[in-house]
């Protein structure tokens, strides 16, 4: 897990999802690629999709539906979830026969158990507690995430980890691992529970977010974590999850 904080918006980056708290949301109408769980705290925030608008405390929005969201003055938790994940999966097959979104149980949702103390959501086991609470409302399996992964693929994440995104492809990654690229690829999904391209392209946004709030120029981060240009991370980070950098950082 990587923290990244502002005064407004502080943000989690797990190897499936994103989530940030924020108390700054006004989007108008967009569509992003990354599933959307957003979560009032305490609060409730309104909600547009497919021409219909709602206040609520919290809402499930598949890939690519547009919508658009604004929040009130307290604070929403959101989610955004890779499809490619099993969570991902889990969530569309949750709202595949809701045409595309779902609201979640205000009762449920208001209860103690998942209104922490905000301060307290910088701590791992907090945060895993409301996930695993959140998954369990929704009917999603929890999986335990402290089993040990297979070797080959810790091997894999450190070669990972050692190189710039833009160096790796999975013929290197399989190369290296002594694993056929069909082969690492389902044991990487099996594993890591999200697919090998999803997990490099989240990796890399990743990266160039913790060098945005380190202090470098937008420039500077996009090309260090593998992007193109400035250009090129913003329209990724704009279509993956529905917001760019610059609007983050203001």
């Amino acid at each position: 897990m990587q923290m990244l904080f502002e005064r407004n918006i502080q943000l989690l980056f797990f190897q499936d999802h994103i989530a940030f708290w924020t108390n700054k949301v006004d989007a108008d109408f967009h569509q992003h690629h990354y599933i959307q769980l957003t979560l009032a705290i305490g609060s409730t925030f309104f909600v547009e999709v497919d021409g219909r608008e709602f206040t609520t405390s919290g809402v499930l929005i598949d890939s690519k539906k547009q919508h658009r969201l604004q929040g009130t003055n307290g604070w929403q938790l959101y989610l955004l979830v890779s499809p490619e994940s099993v969570f991902g999966e889990s969530l569309k097959n949750k709202i595949k026969t809701n045409k595309g979104f779902m609201l979640l149980d205000s009762d449920e949702i208001q209860s103690p158990e998942y209104i922490l103390d905000i301060t307290s959501w910088k701590d791992r086991e907090h945060y895993d507690l409301l996930l695993s609470n959140l998954k369990k409302t929704l009917g999603i399996a929890v999986v335990d995430t402290d089993s040990r992964l297979d070797s080959r693929i810790q091997q894999a994440l450190d070669f990972i980890s050692d190189h710039t995104i833009e160096e790796i492809n999975l013929r290197q990654i399989s190369k290296y691992v002594h694993l056929s690229e069909s082969r690492l690829s389902h044991l990487f999904k099996e594993e890591m529970g999200i697919s090998l391209t999803g997990y490099l392209l989240h990796e890399k946004l990743k990266r160039a977010f913790l060098l945005i709030f380190g202090g470098k120029s937008l420039t500077e981060s996009a090309l260090e974590a593998g992007f193109n240009s400035s250009s090129h991370f913003t329209r990724s980070a704009r279509e993956k999850l529905g917001m760019t950098p610059s609007a983050i950082k203001k």
